[in-house]
């Protein structure tokens, strides 16, 4: 699932941002900027009742500016619009939460969280071939 999301951000990031490359797995070395990089930060999952359970997804979006605080302050501005509902392979649209930024040493570091309820895949149940009772009463 954390992959199918993260191929979710990337593709509404590169649909606002098309000149941007987008990194997934590691910086390449000498990158160019202005880039994107995508990292899971974390996963848990809550049982729930039954076959559910909650999983949370938090993810930070590191962009890269070419121009300065500028930049990613306007940045910023259009990732919180553009993460708060993405689309995944499916088609289901889930919404992001928590949604925030900061900047340290010139880069935007974007926070979203993405929390949904998911079902288990639960296996069916054997049933018995043959049951036979032997009842009697009292007197």
């Amino acid at each position: 699932m954390v992959n199918e999301l993260i191929r979710a951000i990337a593709k509404a990031i590169k649909y606002e941002f098309p000149q941007c490359d987008i990194f997934t797995e590691e910086l390449e070395q000498g990158f160019e900027s202005p880039c994107f990089f995508i990292f899971c930060e974390g996963q848990r999952e809550y049982d729930k009742l039954d076959v559910r359970f909650l999983a949370e997804h938090t993810f930070v979006i590191s962009y890269f500016p070419k121009k300065g605080n500028m930049d990613c302050w306007e940045v910023q501005s259009k990732l919180q619009r553009l993460l708060e509902l993405i689309a995944l392979d499916d088609g289901s649209l889930v919404r992001g939460t928590n949604r925030n930024g900061v900047i340290k040493q010139g880069v935007l570091h974007f926070f979203v969280n993405y929390d949904f309820y998911m079902k288990k895949q639960k296996a069916d149940d054997e049933y018995m071939e043959v049951l036979e009772v032997y009842e009697k009463t009292r007197k």
